[in-house]
């Protein structure tokens, strides 16, 4: 049996490392495995730590959206350095809400991105199917001010499980956040205090692909180091290989998946957006149609990921199709192989070597060194497990 440890979550990193940051406690973070959003996230907190005024964000989204409120609210003067296609990923509603609450803030699009004046406490409003970056932000920065706040979640939130881990986190750095029917109240002058530790937990989002491999293989994977409960919403990729029709096992802190037959499903993908590109792997894999529905978010990632997962299955030999808001692919046909583009997406560098499995000749990957974003050892590991003989790397 084929196995392998899961690496640190990227998403819960974040959340830790700038909860002791505000703590002032940053050293009680275990985080076994690094990537460049992780670094962009630390080397920002040690220049604010430092008094620096530039924050160099790299491509991390989370690193940018993250620290903005919280920086407001810390009523510090910075630039934010955005790199690639951050600049020009949404900012709104966030933004209007920081400009109406007393912060001085850069024309959207600009890097470096300046920050100035005092976050004030207040209601914000902010649409339910925008990036939840904003109001985890949010939620970093609220407690911080001297008065309440509320924020008003206008429709039905998305990637709500992101949201859960920002509260769980918070919860264990002692914040206290109130749930209410349409947002959150959140009480101010509140003080972040280290637990004794704070362990990282596994990331789904990057042993999803493994977990998708190990459902064409005999012998099957196994990934350990997950938590069946955790906040992470992609844990729901348990239930859509067993939809799929993969064998499933789960045991305490691991999950195996073996061979079995595939066939294509429906997937509402508005809770999981970043498990898309593993389940087009799967939807090719499959006999059938699988269609993904309710992803169109991610047009604004590090690429335009629908059309780059597109481009790149289409490019393969795969029948897809880029509908307004997801996917249509056609599955269960052996692909070719060939030239794959990143498109500077570690997500699309991580579909294109999976494809590999199936295709009769090799797929070379140009710009394959994207995956150091988020997950530095992934062809190292892909090697560890024999997936990586069909792949090379441009």
């Amino acid at each position: 049996m084929r196995s392998i440890n899961a690496i640190d979550s990227k998403s819960d990193a974040h959340r830790a490392l700038i909860c002791a940051f505000l703590a002032k406690d940053s050293g009680k973070v275990d985080i076994k495995d690094s990537s460049d959003d992780i670094n962009a996230t630390k080397q920002c907190l040690a220049a604010l730590e430092n008094g620096e005024a530039d924050l160099y964000c790299k491509e991390s989204g989370s690193t940018f959206r993250f620290l903005l409120p919280v920086v407001a609210a810390l009523g510090k003067e910075v630039r934010f350095h955005l790199e690639g296609r951050l600049p020009a990923r949404p900012l709104s509603p966030l933004y209007e809400a920081l400009l109406s609450h007393g912060v001085q803030l850069s024309a959207q699009g600009e890097t470096p991105f300046h920050v100035g004046g005092q976050l004030q406490a207040g209601e914000f409003h902010l649409s339910g199917n925008v990036s939840s970056q904003f109001i985890s932000g949010l939620l970093f920065a609220l407690p911080l001010l001297k008065a309440d706040s509320r924020i008003i979640i206008e429709g039905k939130l998305q990637s709500a499980g992101y949201v859960d881990m920002t509260l769980q986190t918070l919860k264990a750095f002692g914040i206290e956040i109130q749930k209410t029917d349409n947002g959150f109240y959140i009480k101010g002058n509140q003080t972040y205090r280290s637990p004794d530790a704070y362990h990282v937990s596994g990331d789904w989002s990057s042993a999803a692909f493994f977990l998708c491999a190990g459902a064409l293989l005999d012998d099957g994977i196994c990934v350990r180091h997950l938590d069946l409960h955790s906040a992470q919403g992609d844990k729901e990729i348990v239930a859509l290989l067993r939809r799929f029709g993969a064998n499933v096992q789960v045991q305490k802190d691991s999950v195996f998946v073996s061979k079995a037959p595939l066939h294509g499903i429906e997937i509402d993908a508005a809770q999981i957006p970043d498990l898309v590109p593993a389940l087009a792997f799967l939807g090719v894999a499959a006999e059938g149609e699988t269609v993904i529905r309710n992803a169109a978010r991610l047009r604004f990632k590090e690429s335009d990921r629908l059309e780059s997962i597109a481009s790149v299955l289409f490019s393969l030999g795969s029948k897809i199709e880029v509908l307004s808001d997801g996917l249509r692919i056609l599955g269960g046909k052996p692909l070719e192989g060939g030239k794959a583009e990143s498109f500077g997406d570690h997500r699309i560098v991580m579909l294109a070597a999976m494809v590999s499995l199936l295709a009769k000749h090799k797929v070379e990957i140009y710009g394959a060194e994207a995956v150091s974003k988020s997950y530095p050892d992934f062809f190292k590991d892909l090697e560890a497990l024999s997936l990586a003989e069909n792949v090379e790397r441009k």
